[in-house]
């Protein structure tokens, strides 16, 4: 008899909610049905939380006060990943809002990520500047007939990765011309709470280390932008971060759904991004950091690497988050300009599994790669004009592993600098 009745209140419990088309309902009435499991208010205001909670990227939030900024002149730094989560580019979003945007501003892949550095937008027909392949920062000519600049491009929290330079150069450029710059920020892909590596030193500086922050900084772009402008400039410039919407630190990139556009040529997945953090630094030897291949950056290797022994030998170190696969992989498609590494030719080599981000140290484990090659490969070399100091932004990784320091050596050397950077840093935070 007492089943039958909770089966009848049930099904009327359905009913409504069926009839009012209204999730509250449902869930009110689900906490009551099933009050013996002590669903109480503070359980209930939790899951209506997470169900009015709405995640709105950084151009949305712009793109709402559009009619306040219409009559103003608007350049747009931007590329391919600026896009909505409808995928509307940034630049379409504003000119169909009667923005008057005047110039496009270009970096490194062009703004559709084709390599295209063509001088006017097909589309839009709107003007563009490249601030690539020469030119890394707007002029005072570029900013004249510019009253803002809309920043809005899709990062890896990788110090090394150029975008970062250009928010460098185009916060400067905005302080010497007297411009507004406004940052749309978006999600960290990476761990937006993870910092690691050497500090950027001076006499190290380059188009893939110009910010004063290591390896793995643990900030949005928004954030970063705020740091750059304090830190770097003296908060000369006025800058402007349009926050997102329903962001936490803790947010999982991929469980926003947003479109994933590849932010350059060879970051094919989020994952690939995860472990560009580690395997970039290879860029600076003479082993393939896997471009050419269907996983860029989560493959490494070379015809004459030993797989297994150096797969061994990472597992060895009991790295939380992430497995080492022995693999063959042939490099064979052409992305950029420039063919891959062995291009065309069978590689032994590993492929980073990487179980858990959220415990995954691609920093550390990027260091514990070179540290193999180097004891367990012959072959293995830095490159000659020693690319590697410009990625790690010191050459105390290259000395340090050259003399035989260890992982733990490694990183204990950049823990006092990682430690002053993450004191300053909380303080530009914009997200809990």
């Amino acid at each position: 008899m007492k089943k039958r009745l909770f089966e009848d209140l049930f099904n009327e419990m359905l009913i409504i909610f069926k009839k009012a088309a209204i999730l509250r309902v449902f869930i009110i009435a689900v906490c009551l049905f099933f009050s013996s499991i002590n669903c109480n208010s503070n359980t209930l205001g939790e899951v209506q939380k997470a169900v009015d909670a709405k995640f709105r990227l950084g151009n949305e939030v712009l793109l709402d006060k559009a009619a306040e900024f219409k009559e103003k002149r608007i350049g747009v730094l931007t590329n391919q990943t600026g896009i909505l989560p409808d995928g509307t580019h940034i630049i379409d979003a504003l000119v169909s809002r009667g923005v008057n945007v005047v110039k496009i501003f270009s970096p490194e892949h062009g703004i559709r990520g084709d390599e295209n550095y063509s001088e006017i937008d097909e589309k839009t027909g709107i003007k563009i500047v490249s601030l690539y392949n020469g030119k890394v920062k707007p002029s005072h000519d570029d900013l004249a007939d510019i009253d803002i600049i809309i920043y809005d491009i899709q990062d890896v929290g990788a110090r090394f990765y150029t975008y970062t330079s250009t928010l460098y150069y185009a916060i400067e450029a905005a302080a010497e011309s007297n411009k507004q710059i406004w940052v749309c920020d978006r999600p960290m892909i990476t761990g937006a709470s993870y910092t690691a590596g050497f500090m950027l030193e001076a006499g190290y500086e380059s188009f893939v280390g110009k910010i004063p922050a290591p390896q793995a900084y643990g900030m949005t772009c928004g954030e970063l932008a705020a740091y750059l402008n304090g830190e770097a400039f003296g908060s000369s410039a006025k800058l402007d971060v349009i926050l997102m919407d329903g962001y936490t630190r803790s947010a999982e990139y991929t469980s926003l759904k947003l479109i994933w556009v590849k932010p350059s040529p060879s970051m094919f997945y989020p994952s690939t991004a995860v472990c560009y953090l580690a395997n970039c630094l290879l860029e600076g030897t003479n082993v393939s950091e896997g471009r050419g291949t269907e996983k860029p950056f989560e493959y490494f290797g070379a015809p004459w690497v030993n797989s297994q022994q150096i797969a061994d030998e990472l597992n060895s170190y009991n790295f939380e988050g992430v497995i080492f696969v022995p693999i063959t992989f042939t490099p064979s498609e052409k992305i950029s300009a420039y063919p891959p590494k062995f291009f065309n030719k069978e590689c032994s080599g590993v492929f980073l599994n990487v179980t858990d981000k959220s415990k995954f140290k691609p920093v550390k484990c990027g260091v514990a790669i070179l540290i193999a090659l180097y004891r367990n490969c012959p072959e293995f070399k830095f490159n000659k004009d020693n690319f590697i100091d410009k990625l790690a932004g010191t050459d105390k990784l290259r000395k340090m592993i050259l003399a035989g320091n260890t992982v733990d050596e490694i990183e204990a050397a950049w823990m006092g600098g990682l430690a002053g950077f993450n004191t300053v840093r909380s303080e530009y935070l914009l997200y809990k």
